[in-house]
């Protein structure tokens, strides 16, 4: 009996399938730990304990951890054998210039109005809050000043702040009138 295993080792090894097959099952953890951090962003430990776990997952476990291996040697691959970046890719970047109306509007509704709104909270969250708390009135300025002014930003302004880190000199004057009239209660 170890006579036989011993030949179908020594038979895996002697061949070039088998070798790649070896190689293949000796990383293939650290190839699973690579494609969940560039997947999933997790930390290099979390992805080490998702990894062991989903492996132990009978059959839909073990096939995945298959397939993730098979994607973190093709990121290994495409970073050109550089595990930082295949595990951690850059950051893709858009210009204001280059979205087209629907996402230019997507982009004001989901980034820019919260991200107004989130800095007034906080700035009010400073200057009024207690306890950790926010009054409900500066709450409710805050929301209505992101919306209308995120609604108001033309693509022009949006590009101006791209390119000098400020916007326009008469947006305050242009828009601002407009946002009080629509956030007086």
């Amino acid at each position: 009996m170890v006579e036989r295993v011993l030949g179908v080792i020594t038979g895996l090894l002697g061949s070039t399938f088998g070798l790649m097959i070896s190689a293949f099952m000796l990383f293939s953890l650290p190839l699973n730990v690579i494609a969940l951090m560039h997947l999933q962003g997790w930390s290099w430990f979390g992805a080490l304990v998702g990894a062991i776990l989903f492996a132990c997952i009978p059959f839909i476990g073990q096939l995945g951890f298959l397939v993730l291996a098979v994607f973190g040697a093709y990121y290994v691959w495409d970073a050109n054998f550089d595990w930082q970046k295949a595990a951690y890719p850059p950051t893709k970047t858009f210009s204001i210039s280059t979205l087209s109306e629907t996402e230019l509007e997507r982009f004001k509704n989901e980034v820019v109005g919260p991200g107004f709104e989130r800095a007034c909270k906080a700035e009010a969250l400073k200057a009024t809050g207690f306890d950790g708390k926010l009054p409900a009135r500066a709450a409710s300025q805050c929301e209505c000043f992101a919306t209308n002014f995120a609604a108001k930003l033309t693509r022009a302004d949006m590009i101006a702040f791209e390119k000098d880190g400020r916007y326009p000199d008469d947006l305050q004057q242009r828009v601002g009138t407009e946002v009080r009239r629509a956030c007086q209660n």
